[in-house]
């Protein structure tokens, strides 16, 4: 899995993720869902149909003192497809903190927002307790506590 560096605040700006993220509700439950091309959905969906794959997602965090930047890395184990997906976690805090909820990471065609229960790619993470750590870190860097209220200074 390819580790992205970057060297100037420019840098983030310039590499967030296009085309963005957001929750759904499905079954009950907050997902927090990745949207994507559809050129990059309709790969996933191809090269997966069928077959037993695993998908392996790191969450690397970028700290500056001010800005959180989350970059998420995906990679289909066996399928050649990697991907970063690069969030903003000062404005993603909810997005993560589903994420560490649900254990879950949907991926959509962004062209079909509307229609997302029928084109939708879930990723179950292994490890909630790793995901729950990486939160911790957000939130931390974000100076929230654990019950979401603002540290003071």
């Amino acid at each position: 899995m390819k580790f992205r560096q970057f060297t100037t605040l420019n840098d983030f700006f310039d590499n967030l993720h296009k085309e963005g993220c957001g929750i759904i509700e499905y079954e009950g439950n907050k997902i927090p869902c990745i949207y994507v091309k559809q050129s990059l959905y309709d790969t996933i969906i191809e090269r997966c149909m069928g077959k037993k794959y695993v998908v392996e997602v790191l969450l690397n965090i970028f700290y500056d003192g001010h800005y959180v930047f989350v970059d998420i890395q995906t990679e289909f184990i066996n399928l050649g497809i990697e991907e970063n997906f690069l969030l903003p976690g000062n404005t993603s805090i909810e997005f993560f903190n589903s994420l560490s909820d649900s254990g879950l990471l949907a991926v959509i065609p962004k062209n079909n927002l509307n229609s997302y229960t029928s084109n939708i790619f879930m990723i179950q993470l292994p490890n909630k307790e790793r995901i729950s750590k990486a939160v911790d870190i957000i939130q931390s860097n974000l100076g929230i506590k654990k019950n979401n209220e603002k540290k003071t200074i």
